[in-house]
């Protein structure tokens, strides 16, 4: 979300200065409750349905399928469960940066879209951002990286500060393990990729997620 500058007021602190931080990134973490019951499913349900998805494409990853963007919309009770695991991510984001104002944000103050990704054997992806989206974040259904190469399929987050880096003022990247059942979300502006999947691993699957506010949490934003 963006910080505007023009809400800080001057006179709060003494002799109208004041020490503020920017680019606050909060990351969300949550190995989901009930994964058990759900991934088995989610892993099948997926794996069909890559193979009659008319829109299902390499789309900058490599050895990587990124489905059509509908997956939230399947009626099933495993696709109810993901929905519910992304607004709980979302509100804590959200309470983070906004305190209790967020306490009023259910699924009908945000707009939400969902697809699965299959990797296999050497699947990466690029680095990237979400830019039109308030949050984004990934759910790890299925996460055999083939433990035998260091990194491998960990999701990467990246200072989003090219000058940092230059400087050696950067903290570096930040790397998040792909367990089956954990949900790593963040803001849609913070770049990421993903480290090559093992050469002798099985199939990698994810569903990754946009979040976006309506109105009313537009303009609170």
């Amino acid at each position: 979300m963006t910080q505007v500058t023009d809400r800080i007021d001057p006179s709060t602190a003494r002799g109208g200065r004041r020490v503020f931080g920017l680019w606050k990134c909060p990351i969300y973490q949550a190995d989901c409750p009930g994964a058990d019951e759900h991934l088995p499913v989610l892993r099948e349900l997926i794996l069909e349905k890559e193979k009659t998805d008319p829109q299902a494409a390499d789309f900058g990853g490599i050895d990587a399928i990124k489905s059509s963007q509908t997956l939230l919309t399947w009626d099933h009770p495993s696709i109810d469960w993901v929905r519910g695991e992304i607004l709980t991510a979302v509100t804590a984001l959200t309470t983070d940066v906004l305190g209790t104002a967020a306490e009023e944000i259910g699924e009908h103050a945000i707009d939400m879209e969902g697809w699965a990704v299959v990797y296999r054997s050497g699947g990466s992806l690029r680095p990237h951002t979400h830019h039109d989206s308030a949050w984004s974040g990934v759910l790890y259904i299925a996460a055999d990286t083939g433990e035998k190469e260091e990194g491998a399929g960990y999701l990467q987050m990246l200072d989003p500060r090219p000058a940092a880096i230059a400087r050696a003022a950067s903290p570096g990247t930040v790397r998040f393990a792909p367990r089956p059942g954990r949900m790593v979300a963040f803001p849609g502006w913070q770049p990421h990729q993903v480290r090559a999947t093992a050469s002798d691993s099985d199939l990698r699957i994810a569903i990754a997620w946009n979040v976006g506010y309506r109105e009313k949490w537009t303009a609170m934003s």
